[in-house]
């Protein structure tokens, strides 16, 4: 598949914190369809912020585009991909059980259908780390793990719900042909720590939101993949090289700005 270095690209799941880091990395660089569950302005004018200090989305007007798109109905999330170039897939739902498996399994089965029909030449999908790293895999206190070990989801709703949709996505990336793109993110944290902040310390699998919104740019415009379906860690780079990062690197072209050590610094 070709990259995507311009044009359109539809967002679901634009309005939680990943989105709004998104949506300001691309918003200069492609034509943007953002959609979510609810209406953006009204993520804006709630506050609906995942965490205390998560962004929230900018509502961007023309030439881009806001939809309310249910990403458990196919039709909607087939229109909702009709003329882009690539999709990106950040919906999650934690932990009610049915909408858990609804929006994490049948959601990604959706998007990566509609993504096929449409001919998108690229979906970048997103999951926790603990779908491949859970305290359950043998490989848990292990250093210098690589993004392509066997997952290992466990028994935890969340992370099981999103294991069965990187499957559903591995399989349109393998047999229709669409270049997909997994991302594992776990921490972030904001560049700028504000006072109330510090003293929380920094976990071995971070990145700033900055940086997620930059892993997604780069992933865009990053040449045909090795293979039609990868894996990334998304995270900084701990000193002791706990989870490697070197394949978002070498394939993205990317790594993160807010080094590890900066983050524990600033926490």
């Amino acid at each position: 598949m070709a990259t995507v270095s311009s044009g359109n690209v539809v967002i679901f799941g634009a309005g939680g914190p990943v989105g709004a880091a998104t949506i300001a990395s691309l918003k200069d660089h492609y034509t943007l369809r953002s959609t979510d569950a609810i209406p953006l302005q009204q993520v804006v004018d709630e506050e609906r912020r995942q965490s205390a200090h998560a962004p929230l989305p900018e509502v961007l007007g023309a030439p881009h585009e806001n939809r309310v798109v249910d990403v458990r109905d196919y039709e909607q999330v087939r229109e909702a991909c009709e003329g882009m170039d690539a999709a990106i897939n950040l919906t999650v739902v934690r932990p009610h059980p049915e909408m858990a498996f609804t929006v994490n399994m049948v959601g990604a089965y959706n998007v990566a259908k509609a993504a096929a029909e449409c001919g998108l030449k690229r979906l970048i999908h997103t999951g926790p780390f603990h779908t491949g790293l859970n305290h359950s895999a043998d490989y848990w206190h292990d250093h210098e793990v690589v993004d392509d070990v066997p997952l290992h989801p466990g028994d935890d709703l969340y992370a099981m719900s999103k294991y069965l949709g990187n499957q559903v996505t591995r399989v349109f990336a393998e047999r229709q042909g669409v270049e997909t793109l997994t991302y594992l993110f776990c921490g972030f944290r904001p560049r700028e720590i504000l006072p109330e902040q510090r003293g929380r310390g920094v976990g071995s699998f971070t990145v700033s939101w900055e940086d997620t919104g930059e892993s997604i740019l780069c992933g865009l415009r990053a040449p045909a993949m090795e293979n039609p379906y990868e894996v990334f860690f998304i995270a900084a780079e701990t000193p002791d090289r706990k989870h490697r990062v070197d394949k978002a690197r070498r394939l993205l072209g990317w790594q993160a700005s807010d080094t590890w050590e900066e983050m524990y610094r600033r926490s």
